[in-house]
C-alpha cells in the first residue's frame, strides 16, 4: 500500500507534484547541427575517434559535446548492428549503464527539494519494511544512499535477475524487500551487506541505487519509471529515453545491438532487462541525455525548464565524503579533477558509457558505445578539450 501524507508541508508537496502532472509540455526540439565546413579541430578529433574505435574494438560510438543549451559536436560512427551492416544514427537507443544512476538520484533529490525528507533522515521512516544492516545498529540515511556508504552490497542474487528480450516481472519494491529483509527470497546477510557501520566506508552498490528508486515510489506514490517520465523526461523534452525495454521496443527509435568482446571477437547478445534497472537500465540517445545533463551543468535549467535548484546541484558536484572517498558527490564522481568534470562511467553487458559535466564551464561530454568493458576516460578528456576549442 502506498503512503498517504498528513503533514502540512507534505500536503503542499503533493499538490506540487499533482499540479506538475496536469501540465502540458511543449516538445523541446534540438535542431540538427547545420552542415558547414569542418574546422581543423573537428577533423583531428574525428580521426582520433576513428582510431580509438579500431584500437578498442568498439562496434558503434556516439559522442555529444554541449555547452549550456547548445550542441557543439554530435557524431555517430560505426555500426548499430555488424551482422546486418546497420549504420549507427543519432536516433539509435543505447543502454546508459551506470550513468542511469544520476537520473535515479535526481528523482530522489527532487523529492528532497519538495521537503519530504532531510538528507540525514533514516530511510526506514519512508519504507513499508525495515532495512537493517545485520552488522550494525546504525540507521541508514538518504545521504548514505546518495554517497554509496550505506553498507548495502551487490550479492550474487543480482546475477539471476536478468531477462533476455523482456522486462523483469518483479517490481523493484518486491525485489528490495526480498533482498534486504531476513527470510527474503534473495536475502543473504554476508553477501548483501558489508561488515562496516553505515556511513563509515564506501561501497559502490547497484542494489542501494535501486533502493533509492523504491523510496521515490513510496514518497511520490507513483511507480518509479512513471515518476521519471512525468517529472524529468517530459519536462526536459526527453522523448527518446526509456526505463522499460518493452517501451523502447515499441518506440519509433531503433535499438543498438549490444556486443561483448570474447576471444578477440565481437559477439552480439540479445536485448535484455534486469530487476534492478534503476541502477543501469535506462535506454536513450546522446542528444536526449544532453538535455538532462545540460540542466545539471547550467544551475538546474535547460531551455528555461527547471530540473533542480542550483544549491542542490552544488551539493551533487561537491565532495560529500572526502575522508572516505575524495571523488564522491551525490551519486556522481569527480572523473577529472584537472578540468573539474563530474559524472559517471560504467559498463554492463553490451554497453560502456561515460558522462562528464563541468559546472564551471557549463559544458559536458556524453559518450555511448555498444560494447562492454571499454575504458572511455581518454576519450572523455579529448572530447572536453575539443569542446573548449569550439
Amino acid at each position: 500500500m502506498r503512503k498517504l501524507f498528513f503533514i502540512p508541508i507534505l500536503i503542499v508537496s503533493i499538490i506540487s507534484i499533482q499540479s506538475c502532472k496536469k501540465r502540458v509540455f511543449d516538445p523541446i526540439v534540438i535542431p540538427d547541427t547545420p552542415a558547414e565546413p569542418l574546422n581543423e579541430d573537428i577533423v583531428a578529433f574525428n580521426t582520433y575517434l576513428s582510431e580509438q574505435m579500431n584500437a578498442l574494438n568498439i562496434p558503434g560510438i556516439s559522442v555529444t559535446i554541449f555547452r549550456k543549451d547548445e550542441i557543439l559536436y554530435d557524431k555517430q560512427m560505426g555500426k548499430a548492428n555488424i551482422q546486418e551492416d546497420e549504420n549507427l544514427t543519432k536516433d539509435h537507443l543505447f543502454l546508459m549503464a551506470s550513468a542511469s544512476k544520476i537520473i535515479t538520484a535526481t528523482a530522489l533529490l527532487q523529492l528532497y527539494e519538495y521537503g519530504h525528507f532531510g538528507l540525514d533522515d533514516a530511510i526506514n521512516d519512508h519504507l513499508p519494511f525495515t532495512v537493517s544492516n545485520p552488522n550494525s545498529a546504525t540507521p541508514i540515511t538518504f545521504r548514505m544512499l546518495l554517497t554509496h556508504t550505506s553498507g548495502i552490497a551487490d550479492g550474487s542474487a543480482l546475477d539471476g535477475l536478468y531477462y533476455d528480450g523482456y522486462d523483469s516481472p518483479l517490481p523493484i519494491d518486491y525485489f528490495a524487500e526480498e533482498y534486504l529483509i531476513p527470510g527474503g527470497s534473495f536475502y543473504n546477510a554476508s553477501e548483501n551487506f558489508k561488515d562496516f557501520e553505515p556511513g563509515t566506508q564506501y561501497e559502490f552498490s547497484n542494489a542501494a541505487s535501486t533502493l533509492m528508486a523504491v523510496l521515490v515510489q513510496e514518497i511520490s506514490s507513483q511507480d518509479f519509471h512513471i515518476y521519471c517520465k512525468d517529472f524529468i523526461f517530459t519536462p526536459m523534452g526527453m522523448t527518446q529515453s526509456y526505463w522499460k525495454l518493452n517501451k523502447a521496443k515499441q518506440s519509433n527509435f531503433p535499438l543498438v545491438t549490444p556486443y561483448n568482446y570474447v576471444n578477440n571477437q565481437l559477439s552480439p547478445i540479445d536485448h535484455y532487462a534486469f530487476t534492478h534497472y534503476p541502477s543501469g537500465g535506462l535506454r536513450s540517445t546522446g542528444r536526449d541525455m544532453m538535455k538532462f545533463f545540460s540542466a545539471l551543468a547550467n544551475d538546474g535549467e535547460f531551455n528555461l525548464t527547471h530540473l533542480l535548484n542550483d544549491d542542490t546541484i552544488d551539493l551533487m558536484f561537491s565532495k560529500q565524503i572526502p575522508s572516505i572517498n575524495n571523488k564522491m558527490g551525490f551519486h556522481v564522481f569527480l572523473l577529472d579533477p584537472i578540468n573539474f568534470l563530474w559524472g559517471d562511467d560504467g559498463s554492463i553487458k553490451g554497453a560502456s558509457t561515460i558522462v562528464g559535466v563541468g559546472p564551471f564551464s557549463d559544458m559536458g561530454v556524453i559518450i555511448l558505445t555498444n560494447r562492454s568493458d571499454v575504458d572511455l576516460r581518454d576519450l572523455l578528456s579529448e572530447g572536453y578539450q575539443l569542446g573548449l576549442k569550439l
